[in-house]
């Protein structure tokens, strides 16, 4: 079989190391720290860089003993940023997923992305970055985000004022004013929370999966889902999605989140994630031989669907995300629905999560 490298070992990164070793491919993991949950796996060979030299050097080995170009697939939002800015010229050297590299690197800028999408039909809230924005330019509430992949203090944060919104920016360095977001707050009271995750080949969609993201955390990061079944609904997204991902060249996983309001059944973009994202393991619930995808990577196959609802559970989020909103109705889903990181036959990682 194949061999693949893998950058990133977070749950994503987990799920495609599991995928692939288990259909027998040889892959080689890469992550910049040890507390992430993949490196505890049983599988494949992970290696820790520390630095873009360091992961050049390794990686240019690996290519050097091979013929043929070999797959990577890029996992970490956070290590794509890194590779796009530092290490470009490794989407010479491999096949790398997502690609191609200009468009990843206009979908990984959220301002770019926004713009893109609103060529396209999409809905979005009005932003300005925080190196652009001036009082006045956006309504209150607004939430602060990262623009781009960049390491910081925090990852969302509500801003209700512009006197609150000076404060808050003195604790920024300057220099990453440009990397960050402002963007008009959406009251989602009546909204819910909406996943599309697709492969795409060369701008075709080979095979998609639709859920609501049910719980999530307030970092956004999501604790539960469930596929929706509700086919007004599915062909809405479905068609909104198409708009944004055809004919773009595209090639490899993607993620589009959206919001949509239950009162007037509204739709609003929220951002792309063009990797696999964090909920990565229910797509692959779904479709039940999604590794064959790396055994013809120029030609994939017709994947085989799991026509049953997928329902989604990471423990350890979900039980945080109970704690905190003092819910505990429905605890049967603990044990019906398909886990995250959780596997009986590679346990280490589910138990190491809690001593990171």
């Amino acid at each position: 079989m194949k061999k693949i490298i893998i950058i990133g070992l977070t749950p994503q990164g987990l799920a495609m190391l599991r995928i692939l070793s288990r259909a027998g491919h040889q892959v080689i993991a890469f992550t910049n720290t040890k507390k992430v949950v993949g490196y505890y796996s049983k599988y494949g060979d992970k290696r820790i860089f520390n630095d873009v030299v360091n992961l050049k050097s390794q990686i240019e080995k690996i290519v050097k003993a091979e013929t043929k170009k070999i797959d990577c697939i890029i996992t970490s939002g956070e290590l794509l940023a890194l590779i796009i800015s530092e290490y470009p010229e490794l989407y010479d050297i491999c096949n790398v997923q997502s690609g191609p590299l200009h468009l990843v690197k206009m979908l990984t800028h959220k301002n770019q992305m926004y713009d893109f999408a609103t060529s396209r039909g999409l809905k979005s809230a009005k932003f300005k970055t925080l190196y652009e924005y001036k009082p006045g330019d956006l309504k209150f509430p607004i939430i602060l985000k990262k623009n781009y992949e960049i390491p910081l203090f925090f990852k969302i944060k509500k801003i209700n004022s512009d006197y609150e919104l000076s404060i808050f920016s003195k604790k920024i360095d300057t220099n990453n004013y440009k990397d960050i977001l402002i963007q008009e707050y959406i009251n989602i009271e009546n909204y819910i929370f909406i996943t599309y995750q697709a492969y795409l080949h060369y701008g075709e969609i080979k095979c998609y999966f639709i859920a609501r993201q049910t719980r999530r955390l307030s970092t956004g990061l999501t604790c539960f889902i469930e596929e929706i079944k509700n086919n007004n609904l599915r062909k809405k997204i479905k068609n909104l999605s198409e708009n944004l991902l055809v004919k773009t060249n595209y090639n490899g996983f993607i993620e589009v989140e959206y919001i949509y309001n239950t009162d007037n059944e509204d739709i609003i973009f929220m951002e792309t994630n063009t990797r696999p994202c964090g909920t990565h393991s229910a797509f692959s619930y779904k479709f039940n031989n999604l590794h064959e995808l790396f055994n013809q990577i120029n030609n994939p196959p017709n994947l085989i669907t799991n026509n049953k609802k997928i329902v989604w559970i990471n423990i350890a989020r979900d039980i945080k995300a109970r704690l905190i909103n003092k819910d505990f109705r429905h605890l049967s889903q603990f044990f019906k629905a398909k886990r995250d990181i959780l596997d009986k036959d590679d346990l280490k990682p589910f138990i190491m999560q809690f001593f990171k």
